[in-house]
């Protein structure tokens, strides 16, 4: 008998939505960050851990295009940032750290001041309440500086999910939410990322936050990617009591 042709279809994987390839970046002469190689497609959901100064930050502003390359390269939605800057950033939205927020503004001016640099409405949500999902709408026309810390989370959140990015990017920006707001965005954040055409970047310091929603943590030490725990170690992880509490102590601990 002749041999029967396989039908099996090769199952294509989600696009890349970001890569980082031996990029170092820094302030003035100082190297903060030193190669870290990065590979994100949709669908995943990335924690970044890490002490203050460990590179979380300048890592995000690097990704981003804040401050300048020294070396290597990014590419977003396969477009190489130094290549097609306006192109590359529009495949993210970034939630800025709340301190970093214009301070002088409303919290509905700084959404319009996104919209028009995005070229998307201001309401342009992935939700269609969204300002109510997060309890904004009450606050949004005060001036930042006078909003609570929680308050200016919630503003740098719904500016960088306007016009559903493929790619959201949220460095500490759910500090000091309330219990309830933070719920209802990280199940929004979820099905997002289960659509498989979004992903998700969170920047935290709270371990719970990538014990329950990452599907890769990178733990950050000296500007460098210390540790990396993948999909598996997670679930394996997550099936023992305060199990990544001790991964993360173990792994600081190991120098």
């Amino acid at each position: 008998m002749a041999d029967v042709p396989s039908l099996d279809v090769p199952v294509q994987k989600p696009p890349v939505l970001l890569e980082t390839r031996g990029i170092s970046a820094g302030y003035g002469r100082t190297v903060i960050l030193r190669e870290p190689g990065i590979t994100l497609r949709a669908g995943e959901w990335l924690g970044l851990l890490g002490a203050n100064g460990s590179g979380k930050s300048t890592l995000l502003r690097a990704i981003t295009g804040q401050i300048p390359l020294l070396a290597g390269e990014v590419t977003l939605a396969g477009t190489a940032l130094h290549a097609a800057p306006e192109r590359a950033k529009a495949a993210f939205g970034y939630a800025v750290d709340p301190a970093e927020l214009p301070q002088g503004l409303t919290g509905r001016q700084y959404i319009r001041l996104v919209a028009s640099i995005r070229g998307c409405a201001p309401t342009a949500w992935p939700h269609e309440d969204l300002l109510g999902l997060l309890a904004l709408a009450p606050h949004l026309d005060k001036p930042i500086h006078a909003c609570s810390l929680g308050t200016q989370g919630k503003i740098a959140v719904a500016a960088a999910l306007l016009g559903a990015p493929p790619l959201i990017i949220l460095d500490e920006a759910l500090n000091g939410l309330d219990p309830l707001v933070s719920i209802r965005l990280r199940r929004l954040l979820r099905a997002m990322a289960a659509t498989s055409r979004h992903a998700i970047i969170l920047a935290t310091h709270s371990l719970e936050q990538v014990a329950q929603d990452a599907s890769t943590v990178l733990l950050m030490d000296d500007g460098g990617i210390k540790h990396v725990w993948n999909s598996a170690a997670l679930a394996a992880i997550r099936a023992v009591p305060g199990g990544l509490e001790a991964a993360f102590m173990d792994a600081m601990e190991r120098g």
